[in-house]
């Protein structure tokens, strides 16, 4: 099967292969609208909103007795105290120091990881698994649009909003609901158990639910029913893709993996046709040297997030560069006049 370094051989360079590739924006497979996209986007700032990610990210589920180890390997975080019910926000780097990408950690046991988000960071975590040393275990369960399956294993709700957390306390069956930020618990609706992660989007707190996919339409329907209360909105595709300019999160940073001798061999793991082999680039920067396009912790926010406290990857080239100069993100906010 030909592999990413074969399409960059034949393309002469990457820039040249990427650069205005026709590949189109990041799919969010669920209707564009549900009712009026900036209604949807004002419900997670003044009532609640119902936003389904169960079909646009990849979950890479990871078990066994190296899982903790693995993961700690591959990231810049911090996992003392890491365990069941814990989250992060896994960032992982190349040898150089510079961004491969980031996904969000879910602790589901003490020995057992799911990372979901876009395939980068699946595709790293499961090359390293696969060609290292690791006793591990690995669950793949593809986002829809790469999946040959019928269904997802899981469903996975976000609830957001300033009247979110009433409206999941009215249908709660359960326990009190774990509401500390990035910490996991469990909740029950229509008699379908989930487990939660806590979070916020427009400064409001609200959860993140997931289940076995069997309970999504039990759940959603009871969701919808109670939330008629509240004033409840379901987002489509059109406003979700906002939320991540409100956040100030940049999703979607290139993946320092197309140069170098350390990353060839992942380059030559990852097929021809893959999420990294269509992605595309560009803007009014360019640049022959793709190199320019790669980005470090700092450039995106997550210096924070670094810690020297373990070994790995790219660990040596960070505290290098630990003291800058470093970019800044910044926010470009419209006024309203104009």
């Amino acid at each position: 099967m030909p592999s990413l370094q074969d399409k960059l051989d034949a393309e002469g360079n990457a820039v040249r292969m990427m650069y205005n590739a026709p590949t189109g924006r990041y799919a969010f497979p669920v209707a564009s609208e549900f009712s009026h996209w900036s209604e949807e986007q004002r419900a997670w700032h003044e009532g609640v909103a119902l936003l389904d990610q169960s079909f646009h990210m990849t979950d890479l589920y990871v078990s066994g007795p190296d899982t903790v180890a693995l993961m700690s390997c591959l990231s810049v975080n911090s996992f003392a105290g890491f365990g069941r019910n814990k989250a992060k926000q896994m960032v992982c780097c190349n040898e150089d120091g510079f961004l491969i990408g980031d996904a969000i950690l879910f602790g589901l046991e003490d020995d057992a990881v799911n990372i979901v988000g876009r395939p980068v960071l699946a595709n790293w975590v499961q090359f390293h698994a696969e060609t290292g040393d690791w006793d591990v275990t690995l669950v793949r369960d593809d986002r829809s649009l790469d999946s040959k399956a019928d269904s997802r294993l899981t469903y996975r709700f976000e609830i957001q909003g300033p009247r979110a957390l009433d409206l999941l306390n009215a249908v709660n069956q359960g326990g009190p609901l774990t509401t500390k930020f990035f910490n996991m618990g469990e909740i029950t609706i229509a008699g379908c158990t989930a487990r939660t992660l806590s979070h916020g989007m427009g400064g409001a707190q609200g959860l993140e639910l997931w289940g076995p996919a069997r309970d999504s339409g039990t759940v959603r329907a009871a969701l919808i029913a109670a939330g008629e209360a509240f004033g409840l909105r379901l987002v489509g595709s059109r406003a979700y893709a906002a939320a991540a300019a409100e956040s100030g999160w940049v999703p979607s940073p290139l993946p320092a993996i197309y140069s170098g001798d350390s990353t060839r061999a992942y380059r030559e793991w990852l097929p021809a046709d893959g999420f990294e082999a269509v992605s595309t680039i560009g803007g009014s920067f360019v640049s022959d040297r793709v190199e320019d396009y790669y980005l470090t912790p700092w450039d995106l926010d997550y210096g924070r997030v670094v810690k020297f406290d373990h070994d790995f990857i790219g660990r040596a080239a960070l505290e290098a560069m630990a003291k800058g100069p470093h970019r800044r993100k910044v926010t470009l906010v419209w006024n309203p006049d104009d």
